[in-house]
């Protein structure tokens, strides 16, 4: 099993091209950043009681609906306005 390339390392993982090692560890810092690894290791720090637990995915949850539908609407007055510049 040894033999195969991607059973050598575990979790993330970037290739280094020609020996740029800072855009890869800027392309390792995004990935991490956009997969939440860093704040589940802080929150994987103490133990969370189920109902605390509970409330905060809930409320993460309410965010991203409120943000995503804030965009939306953002970006239907966006293109109103920007049909009326086109008349």
């Amino acid at each position: 099993m040894a033999d195969y390339p991607f059973f050598r390392c575990l979790g993330r993982s970037v290739m280094v091209r020609d020996g740029d090692t800072g855009t890869a560890y800027n392309r390792l810092r995004s990935i991490l950043s956009r997969n939440n690894i860093l704040r589940e290791a802080n929150m994987a720090k103490r133990h969370e009681k189920r109902g605390v637990k509970r409330r905060r995915l809930a409320s993460e949850r309410w965010r991203r609906v409120f943000a995503n539908e804030v965009r939306k609407k953002v970006q239907l007055v966006s293109d109103i306005q920007h049909r009326n510049r086109l008349r």
